[in-house]
């Protein structure tokens, strides 16, 4: 039986705090968390989108004029049927974002900005590329809310741009979200029209009382890496899931811990191995072809790895000759 727009909205959002107090306990806070730096091979990107979208906020504030929407728990519901898709394809003018995500900024907030680990309340429509509508918080009695960390990389960084009381619209390719989409979101390009109502700034720390940035997990599926995973020299093609706060390689002499999780791919099917694996290794002794990656990382980054059938025996035996998804992070 299909699921009513409220039904979705309840399983999407306990989605995203299962995944948030999952990876660690949140407490209010006082001011934002530092933002991170990105390593070297994202860096022009990520610079391109922090300026571009700061740039875009001015001009949209200027030429809009327009009151922002009251950043209220509550507002009428609008009707499903009335709900129009924005261009369902870029526009000329739309900025280029990382990732290949492209946007537009239709009105400039005045409020703050979130923080990577901040929670926000926000009203958006969610659309495919043949114009259905595949979810919408407007028809709802209350806008919906979760937390920045949730979020693919890719629109964590464009939307930690924005202010309170911003009007945009995202153009996102499937590739983009590689590892993080919603399961109750489509497979596929999706068009955003999202307002950003209010942000709540939060401190999330481990059990050491230390700051950190909390990474939900979301398993992989069965379709191979997407077009824009980097390739080490053999073809192994791996997506960031998570950066580094600054780039730091590791030398031949650095102990690396690994944490890990494991997936092998079934015809149509993944299935999770192994999970919660922590071990060591150096540079040296990565089995397979596992260096090529651990040698671009720095401590912090989180990857996950793609390894063609009969690779992945190398590095666990359990996976035998099927295809194994690799989801590794690193410290040294």
């Amino acid at each position: 039986m299909p699921l009513s727009a409220r039904q979705r909205l309840i399983r999407l959002d306990k989605w995203w705090f299962a995944a948030l107090l999952g990876a660690a306990t949140a407490s209010s806070a006082c001011s934002k968390p530092a933002k991170k730096a990105v390593p070297a091979a994202s860096a022009s990107a990520s610079a391109s989108a922090s300026t571009s979208v700061a740039a875009s906020e001015a001009s949209a504030g200027d030429a809009a004029g327009a009151v922002p929407p009251p950043a209220s728990g509550t507002r009428p519901p609008v009707p499903r049927a009335s709900l129009a898709p924005p261009p369902l394809t870029a526009p000329a003018d739309a900025q280029l974002g990382p990732g290949g995500v492209q946007y537009q900024v239709l009105r400039a907030g005045t409020g703050e900005s979130p923080g990577s680990v901040d929670t926000v309340l926000i009203d958006f429509s969610m659309w495919t590329k043949d114009g259905q509508l595949a979810f919408s918080s407007y028809p709802e009695v209350q806008p919906t809310g979760f937390s920045i960390s949730s979020l693919a990389p890719n629109l964590r960084s464009l939307l930690t741009q924005l202010k309170a009381g911003s009007h945009v619209r995202f153009w996102v390719p499937r590739a983009a979200l590689a590892g993080w989409k919603p399961p109750e979101w489509p497979d596929a390009d999706l068009a955003f029209d999202l307002e950003l109502l209010a942000v709540t700034h939060v401190a999330v720390k481990d059990s050491g009382g230390n700051a950190i940035d909390p990474v939900p997990s979301h398993p992989p599926d069965a379709a191979g890496p997407p077009a824009t995973a980097e390739a080490t020299p053999s073809g192994l093609r791996y997506v960031y899931l998570a950066h580094a706060e600054a780039v730091r390689l590791p030398t031949a002499n650095d102990h690396l811990d690994l944490r890990a999780t494991v997936y092998v791919v079934d015809g149509i099917e993944v299935k999770l191995l192994q999970s919660g694996i922590k071990t060591a290794t150096t540079l040296a002794r990565a089995p397979g072809k596992l260096a090529e990656v651990l040698k671009r990382l720095s401590p912090g980054d989180r990857v996950q790895i793609w390894l063609p059938a009969g690779q992945g025996k190398a590095i666990i035996p359990e996976v035998g000759q099927r295809e194994m998804i690799l989801d590794l992070s690193v410290s040294f």
